[in-house]
């Protein structure tokens, strides 16, 4: 019997961990001066997407509500002023269910006329940095170098940070 009740504690405070450390951020954040890792992903199209390429502008939504902040920004832009811009988009869809991600978000993102990045697994974008509710932003030179990162919690605020992309 005491066995028993050492075995509970051990899954209740193995559990417990988890949990605490899901819910920290990543130490592998992205910061100014980095390289961007080189990463293919497929569009949602099935179309390969290969970060950073010449990419000044890195978006990435894990979330519903930042991802509704980003289609309609860039929608609002075109799919001619982003890829001017040098923007790249990338939805994390890796913890969705399948049955949304298939019937519901993947035909809603082949509508759209600009191209977005999906990710299969946690390790695709890992190192991305991430505020939940926000869309995650990361400059770059062109080259493949950070420049600066940030997240917006608004279509304003994205729309100011996108600003002068691609200059």
């Amino acid at each position: 019997m005491q066995a028993l009740s050492v075995l509970k504690k051990t899954v209740v405070l193995s559990a417990g961990l988890g949990l605490l450390l899901a819910a920290a951020p990543a130490a592998a954040d992205l910061s100014e001066g980095d390289a961007f890792p080189d990463v293919t992903l497929n569009d949602q199209h099935g179309e390969p997407l290969e970060l950073p390429g010449d990419a000044r502008v890195v978006l990435m939504t894990v979330e519903m509500a930042p991802a509704d902040i980003t289609n309609d920004v860039l929608g609002d832009m075109g799919p001619e002023a982003i890829e001017e811009a040098g923007i790249r988009y990338v939805a994390d869809t890796h913890g969705m269910p399948p049955f949304v991600l298939e019937n519901v978000v993947m035909p809603r993102m082949q509508e759209r006329p600009y191209r977005t990045g999906v990710t299969e697994g946690p390790g695709d974008m890992g190192f991305m940095p991430h505020q939940r509710d926000h869309v995650s932003v990361v400059f770059l030179d062109g080259e493949g170098t950070v420049t600066g990162t940030g997240a917006a919690a608004s279509e304003a605020a994205l729309r100011q940070m996108l600003e002068g992309a691609g200059d």
